[in-house]
């Protein structure tokens, strides 16, 4: 008898291009030449985000641990830059704990949730956010923030999963990556309309522009 393969934990991978804002007053199905081919409005949400980090080893090494609402996650950076980004996210705080011991190489990284991973809080505020599903996949965001920042971003997601008790491979999830980066920038091309020109700043980087209180990267 075979023995049946088991299938591993998943990867998640999150591609997001960021955009200043909408270049439309209301953004409908037909708002724009050529329209979108499908587009639902989910209902608003409010978002309490709490950034943590130790020094700024993290987003040194492009990575975000962060308490959303009561749950923790996390962003590795794949590839991009900051406006376009690829990310590999991290929900399960055991695998969140696992990832700051080795980037921080401190012995209380390895605690429970209950103790921040052994990192201290950096930035903390509150979103408004509105969403959007257009085709079917593609997730438009806008965000406005509680100290008067306002950013949106296009985003696309991939589970990706592995064989036996093998993740997903590096240069798999590059590769997966890459490709969904792609359609991201063909997405945001072919409805042009839609989004407001010129340099998107990140909310981070907006944070800590206003507070003075450190660099993020």
């Amino acid at each position: 008898m075979v023995p049946r393969r088991l299938l591993s934990a998943p990867c998640v991978l999150e591609v997001e291009r960021k955009f200043r804002a909408l270049a439309v007053r209301e953004l409908t199905q037909h708002g724009g030449d050529p329209h979108f081919q499908s587009l639902r409005k989910l209902p608003p949400k409010r978002i309490r985000d709490t950034y943590y980090d130790r020094t700024n080893i993290l987003s040194s090494a492009g990575a975000w641990v962060r308490r959303r609402n009561g749950g923790w996650e996390a962003k590795i950076r794949k590839g991009g830059d900051f406006t376009n980004s690829r990310f590999e996210e991290l929900t399960n705080p055991r695998d969140i704990a696992a990832y700051v011991q080795s980037v921080t190489g401190a012995a209380d990284a390895a605690a429970s949730a209950g103790c921040n991973f052994g990192l201290a809080a950096t930035a903390d505020f509150c979103t408004r956010r509105e969403t959007w599903i257009a085709d079917g996949e593609f997730r438009i965001v806008l965000d406005a923030m509680d100290f008067g920042h306002e950013v949106g971003e296009v985003e696309l997601q991939l589970v990706l999963a592995g064989v036996g008790d093998e993740e997903p491979g590096e240069a798999r999830k590059q590769e997966a990556a890459a490709a969904m980066d792609e359609r991201v920038e063909a997405f945001m091309k072919r409805y042009a309309w839609a989004f407001a020109p010129g340099e998107p700043k990140g909310k981070l980087t907006a944070y800590f522009e206003k507070f003075n209180t450190g660099r993020q990267a």
